[in-house]
Formats: C-alpha cells, sequence, structure tokens
C-alpha cells in the first residue's frame, strides 16, 4: 500500500535550470522541490538548459505530476500532455502571458481549456492579467516562497546609510533612476554607500553613469554574487533599493519580488515601485514605501525612508510568511487536485 501511494505521487519539475542561485523563478522551484520532498512526493528535476534529455526520458514520460515552471515548458511533455490520467501544475509569473504571437496565445488558450491542468499565479496581479487574457480564472494564488532562517535579524546601526539592490541589471528594475536620485540627494548632503549586485545587459550603462554623476566614491558595482556573497551583504547593508517599473515597450513587470522578503527577513526595508505584484509583496509604510518610479518619488521615499523608525519584528514577521515550511496552503492544493 506504501508503495503504490509513492508510485502515485511521482512529480516532475520542469523549468529551465535549477538551484538556489539561479534566479527568482528557479529559485522558487528548488523550494518546490523541497517542500514536495519532505511530503513523500517521488520527485525530479528536469533542468532544459543543464540536463540531457534522453537521461530523462523515463521521469519526463512516466511521471504522473508535472509541475511547470513556465506555460511555455509544456513544450517537453507533449506526450504526457495527452495524457488524461496526468496531472499538470503551471506557474503564472506575469512576463510569460505578456506580448504573446498569435501561436503562443493558441496554445495558452488549449491549455486553459485543459481539465486536468491546474494554474497558479506568483500574485493577485498577476491572476487579473491572466484573466484578462486568458477568460479562465488562476487555480490558486501562491506568493513565491524560499527559505527563512528563525533568527531574528540583529539592529544595525551605521552613521553613513548602507543601500543595496540585488537585481539582474536590465532597464525595467529601474536602477539608473536610483543612481539619479542619489546623486540629487548627495548634492543636498546626504552621504552613502550604495551596492548594486547582478548581472546583466544594462552594466555598463549603469557604470558609465556612476561615472558622469561623480558617484564613484561612493556607489559600487559588484557583478554576480554568490549566496554567501548575497548574505554578507544582506547583513552589512541598512536599506534594499529595487523601484521597477512597468516596461511598455515588452509588456515586461514585476510579477511579485521575492528580493524585497529576502531583504526583509535580513532587517532591510525596502523601496519598491507601485506596478505588478510588488505592491503586494510590499506593505507600504511597514516593510518600506512603494513608489511610482520617478526620480523625484525615488529620492522622496529614500528621505522619508531615512526618518523612519520601523518595526524591525514586523519586517521579519512578514518575510517568516513566506518560508516554504509554512506552505500548508500550497500543500493542501496540491494533494486535493490529485484526488481531483
Amino acid at each position: 500500500m506504501v508503495e503504490s501511494q509513492k508510485e502515485m505521487k511521482k512529480a516532475l519539475i520542469v523549468t529551465s535550470e535549477f538551484g538556489r542561485e539561479k534566479g527568482g523563478i528557479q529559485n522558487w522551484m528548488f523550494y518546490v522541490h523541497t517542500l514536495l520532498d519532505l511530503h513523500d512526493f517521488d520527485i525530479d528535476v528536469y533542468a532544459y538548459k543543464e540536463d540531457n534529455p534522453f537521461r530523462k526520458l523515463k521521469q519526463l514520460l512516466q511521471s504522473q505530476i508535472y509541475l511547470l515552471a513556465t506555460w511555455k515548458m509544456t513544450l517537453f511533455i507533449i506526450p504526457p500532455l495527452f495524457l488524461k490520467q496526468k496531472t499538470i501544475f503551471i506557474f503564472i509569473h506575469g512576463n510569460d502571458i505578456l506580448n504573446l504571437n498569435r501561436f503562443q496565445n493558441f496554445w495558452l488558450n488549449y491549455l486553459c481549456k485543459q481539465p486536468q491542468i491546474y494554474f497558479i499565479a506568483n500574485s493577485q496581479a498577476v491572476a487579473q492579467i491572466f484573466y484578462q487574457i486568458t477568460k479562465r480564472k488562476i487555480d490558486l494564488i501562491q506568493y513565491p516562497f524560499l527559505e527563512i532562517e528563525e533568527k531574528y535579524p540583529e539592529t544595525k546601526v551605521h552613521k553613513i546609510p548602507v543601500f543595496l539592490t540585488i537585481s539582474r541589471l536590465v532597464k525595467r528594475k529601474n536602477i539608473h533612476h536610483v543612481l539619479f536620485a542619489l546623486h540629487k540627494l548627495k548634492s543636498e548632503g546626504l552621504q552613502f554607500q550604495y551596492y548594486i549586485a547582478g548581472k546583466g545587459v544594462e552594466k555598463e550603462t549603469l557604470m558609465n553613469l556612476v561615472e558622469t554623476l561623480s558617484l564613484s566614491q561612493e556607489v559600487q558595482l559588484l557583478g554576480a554574487v554568490s549566496e554567501k556573497q548575497k548574505e554578507e551583504l544582506y547583513i552589512n547593508s541598512d536599506y534594499f533599493l529595487l523601484p521597477s517599473v512597468y516596461d511598455q515597450a515588452d509588456g515586461s513587470i514585476e510579477g511579485y519580488g521575492i528580493v524585497f522578503i529576502e531583504a526583509n527577513a535580513y532587517g532591510l526595508p525596502v523601496i519598491s515601485g507601485n506596478t505588478g505584484g510588488m505592491t503586494e509583496a510590499v506593505k507600504d509604510g511597514v516593510t518600506g514605501y512603494q513608489c511610482d518610479g520617478t526620480v523625484e518619488d525615488i529620492a522622496q521615499k529614500i528621505r522619508k525612508m531615512l526618518t523612519t523608525l520601523f518595526d524591525g519584528f514586523a519586517l521579519y514577521e512578514h518575510a517568516r510568511k513566506h518560508d516554504y515550511l509554512k506552505q500548508k496552503q500550497f500543500l493542501h492544493f496540491i494533494e486535493k487536485s490529485l484526488h481531483g
């Protein structure tokens, strides 16, 4: 009986890459794997950028449960997709359902009509976008989760505030406007240090802007960092800045923003944008401030943040809700869907 139950829970995560250091979605899939592994799922991973598909062919064909990092990865499970006894969970993040071409729109709408497929959105904002596009309601709204240490962060005391950004360096992350805002505040007499960690196409542009704005003494671009280096940056910083904006050029939004939760877990108040899922990830005035992404509003929110006495316990408790061990709703949803 135990053997048959184990077989019924044979599951496969399909993602581009897998691991804590691979990025937001991949990091989430790592903790989905960790959580399900703790609850008697026989779970494996197919990371198509890392794994030879022939080595994973058995898992691709024989798994009963599939968890897909995005809906576009259904192309990797075409044979099982047409077998109705398979159960498929698809995570929706926001950017993956915007600016679809004709075939993508057709395929997504086809998937929406399949009774064995369940869609999981990472925020209410993304759930609304999904409904507007497909006219199908999301089956579960599940905020991304990760590991939050059961250790209340120590209070930081720096005479000069230390700001931090950890992100892919792309235009919609709006880091260039942060630099302009800090340049403005420097002209008003503010002393600070600002660390930017991450890689991306905007790195050279940002480096040139730092020089142009005469911020070389205050700003350091660190490039890609390891998990250990990231932890040290959080520990040694005071505030987290990432006022992302909606990119109208490619329809790109911040689906949620788990990086804000990471920062809160280390006791850092944050400044975020006010679009997409960021309005759910950041409790305005409690765990940080939302802004419209303009230089003036970023500068104003930094001024306000520097004079606000944030409740470190409130920041930590907000983060703790995202710990993977606390996701009973997610587990219940997966179990209920399998039986029904």
